[in-house]
């Protein structure tokens, strides 16, 4: 009889456990994954964050850059012939298209060492621009680079990354400092697996802000002004001569 009670008690304490657990369960396995911090060097913090469903994590890079001339970055963007000098792992970057100055298709290639074969990206570039309302607001663009595989035909040299999605973003925090955040997540696609590929990517963010950072500081990026970003007088402090 006392070892019947026993096991009702603890059936009870069960059955009590699992109304307080189920839901909470239920609850995490619905919320978005969170962002892990993997690296903090050199004013370069890096994050991590995995999407269960695809095995693929996305990598975000943030570091905070000392430049006065807003335009540089416009400047550095246009110039795709060295993106392969500053941007981790392209190879060769070239311009396919350009709908308006803030809509663009544009390829990216990487070569990678035997026995891999090389890939490329076909993208789509779309700019925002949030100019400031209230004083003490800076401006904030942004850069979503979406995959277009299919917008030219098959090149039998390349395998064609069947998923990329990155994202630039420029955060003025003053008239002299910006805030650079660069997010990526790709499936290189052929026999590279979605783990391999997050170990490859995994310091891509790191080494594309470094270089970044100090390529910005050539003379060649500075005292350019471009018609279709026009930036507000809190962060360049003047009118631009158009």
């Amino acid at each position: 009889m006392l070892a019947y009670r026993h096991s009702a008690i603890h059936l009870a304490c069960y059955l009590l456990a699992l109304l307080f657990v189920w839901p909470s369960s239920a609850i995490a396995e619905n919320t978005e994954p969170a962002w892990e911090l993997i690296a903090d060097r050199n004013e370069i913090i890096v994050h991590r964050k995995l999407d269960p469903a695809s095995g693929l994590a996305s990598f975000r890079g943030n570091t905070v850059i000392q430049e006065s001339d807003p335009y540089a970055l416009v400047a550095l963007m246009n110039d795709f012939e060295n993106y392969p000098r500053w941007l981790h792992f392209v190879s060769k970057a070239d311009e396919l298209k350009q709908e308006t100055p803030l809509l663009r298709y544009v390829r990216f290639q990487t070569l990678l060492p035997w026995p891999l074969k090389n890939r490329e990206a076909l993208l789509k570039a779309t700019v925002t621009q949030h100019i400031p309302t209230a004083e003490g607001e800076h401006d904030f663009v942004e850069i979503l680079l979406t995959n277009e595989p299919e917008y030219l035909p098959p090149n039998a040299d390349f395998i064609r990354f069947p998923h990329i999605q990155g994202i630039f973003s420029f955060k003025w925090l003053s008239k002299d400092k910006i805030s650079i955040t660069y997010e990526l997540q790709l499936d290189p696609g052929g026999y590279i697996r979605p783990w391999l590929a997050n170990i490859l990517l995994r310091d891509a963010p790191y080494f594309t802000l470094e270089r970044l950072r100090r390529l910005i500081k050539s003379p060649a990026y500075h005292g350019h002004t471009f018609d279709y970003i026009q930036f507000s007088q809190a962060t360049v402090g003047f009118e631009p001569a158009l």
